[in-house]
């Protein structure tokens, strides 16, 4: 197998002027860099990409972060990424998180990352705070989507989810009705998302600027809102069926911020005793 000094002798050159005028740079005449790219092909040589991209000091690669690869929205946003990054030249090096507080240390307190990426992008995944040091420490740009800790100095992409669950529940309110259910997550798994707190508080404040309250399930979780007195059944919380069954499915729990016991759900918020 031809080597890069081969190229330099038969070219004429030294293997430092191969390496600059195979990666196109402009310090190289356009003479130079025929001879070269003849004397390469003469002896089938190919450069390794993996080495070009290190003696350039750049990888060429993206680290895509997320919290779970099969859920739908992350298989989504890596898709859509990789295309981008295809067509900039660039490879998308994913990091799968799989739910895993080892693999988020694994990441972001090693060296997983150093040498390997160019930028990242953490797609809602949570930070505690000595994780800030490590990602700012990577000296690296990046930028955060959807949902997860904002990065100070990062651009976030990102939908307001509060202001998107309050226009759609006024909406209804504003078709007349009052009894206005919300499905939302596990509260237990909320720790590594904000969406489904933050969709569930504009929920709630659409209810309560239109004097409709939303009544706590048996349990403490909210619930269904009643009608204010003024809705089907003329009583708040009228008509609820039997609570739904627990998920059998064992939550996410991230350890860094545990609700205490005492915590109770209510509106979307958690409400501790004093």
């Amino acid at each position: 197998m031809p080597r890069i000094d081969d190229v330099a002798r038969l070219a004429g050159v030294s293997t430092a002027t191969v390496s600059r005028a195979l990666r196109g740079l402009p310090t190289v005449s356009e003479a130079t860099r025929s001879r070269v790219l003849e004397a390469a092909a003469q002896l089938g040589y190919i450069a390794s990409p993996s080495a070009s991209r290190l003696a350039g000091g750049k990888t060429r690669s993206v680290a895509v972060v997320v919290p779970r690869i099969t859920r739908w929205f992350f298989a989504t946003v890596v898709e859509a990424a990789e295309d981008a990054f295809h067509q900039a030249g660039y490879d998308l090096l994913l990091y799968n998180l799989g739910g895993s507080e080892h693999e988020r240390q694994r990441l972001l307190h090693t060296t997983a990352l150093y040498k390997r990426v160019d930028a990242v992008m953490l797609v809602a995944t949570p930070l505690a705070a000595d994780d800030f040091a490590s990602v700012t420490g990577l000296k690296l740009p990046g930028v955060t989507v959807s949902s997860g800790t904002r990065v100070p100095g990062w651009p976030s992409i990102r939908i307001d989810d509060v202001a998107a669950a309050r226009t759609a529940t006024e909406h209804l309110i504003g078709l007349g009705h009052r009894r206005i259910a919300h499905i939302s997550g596990d509260p237990s798994d909320e720790l590594a998302f904000t969406t489904h707190i933050d969709r569930r508080r504009g929920w709630c404040q659409a209810l309560l600027a239109a004097g409709v309250g939303p009544g706590p399930r048996p349990g403490g979780r909210a619930g269904v809102p009643g009608g204010g007195g003024g809705g089907a059944g003329g009583r708040r919380g009228g008509g609820r069926g039997p609570a739904p069954p627990r998920s059998s499915r064992r939550a996410t729990r991230w350890p860094w911020a545990r609700w205490p016991r005492s915590a109770r759900l209510v509106c979307g918020y958690r409400q501790t005793s004093a």
